[in-house]
């Protein structure tokens, strides 16, 4: 193998002509400046867009707090009326027995007089447990009640009045029962209504 040399030579320096123009490209100027009013302009519709789509996030979760708390609130308040018609009712017919409980308890005092006070205080704890479940119960839709509006007033009236009447033999504490049921339908229907308008 042999190795062969090679010389180059270089006769002359060859010249370079450098370019230069001072003068702006208004092509790249422009394009520039419409690349960053683009990006300025995107981002604003997104910051935009992203405010928009969570203030209507928040509207849709409070309102649906609200249908959902005011559901609730007709569910407890139906319960409670039926709750407390039906401590009016012991109550109407605890009050309709006093009088033949208490000749039972005569005839029982002339064998055992013991046995008769045990019948008396038995007949009258019973009667102060009926007592304080409708008082409970009374207070109970007077707290759940709006006191403004006329239907609640009705409601308030009437659920008073059975209370005051439950304890008196032959009363109108029935009679109140049934307008307590008509105007709790009244109102929880009107309710209702606007737990389906959401409003």
């Amino acid at each position: 193998m042999t190795i062969e040399n090679m010389v180059v030579t270089l006769n002359r320096v060859p010249e370079i002509k450098a370019i230069v123009d001072s003068g702006t490209d208004l092509t790249v100027m422009f394009g520039f400046i419409l690349t960053a009013i683009a990006v300025i302009v995107g981002a604003g519709v997104s910051i935009y867009t992203f405010k928009k789509t969570a203030n209507s996030q928040m509207s849709l979760a409070k309102a649906v707090a609200l249908k959902e708390s005011r559901q609730a609130w007709i569910n407890e308040l139906r319960d409670t009326c039926a709750d407390y018609i039906a401590a009016i009712a012991l109550l109407q017919v605890h009050a309709i027995g006093t009088k033949s409980h208490g000749e039972f308890i005569q005839l029982v005092k002339d064998h055992d007089p013991a046995v008769a006070a045990g019948l008396k205080e038995t007949w009258e704890g019973e009667k102060r447990k009926l007592m304080m479940t409708a008082f409970s119960l009374s207070s109970k839709i007077q707290l759940l009640s709006n006191p403004k509006e006329p239907d609640f007033v009705s409601l308030k009236d009437e659920v008073l009045s059975a209370l005051t009447h439950a304890s008196t033999p032959e009363s109108v504490a029935y009679d109140n029962c049934g307008n307590i049921v008509e105007i709790a339908q009244k109102i929880l229907k009107t309710e209702w209504n606007r737990v389906k308008e959401m409003q």
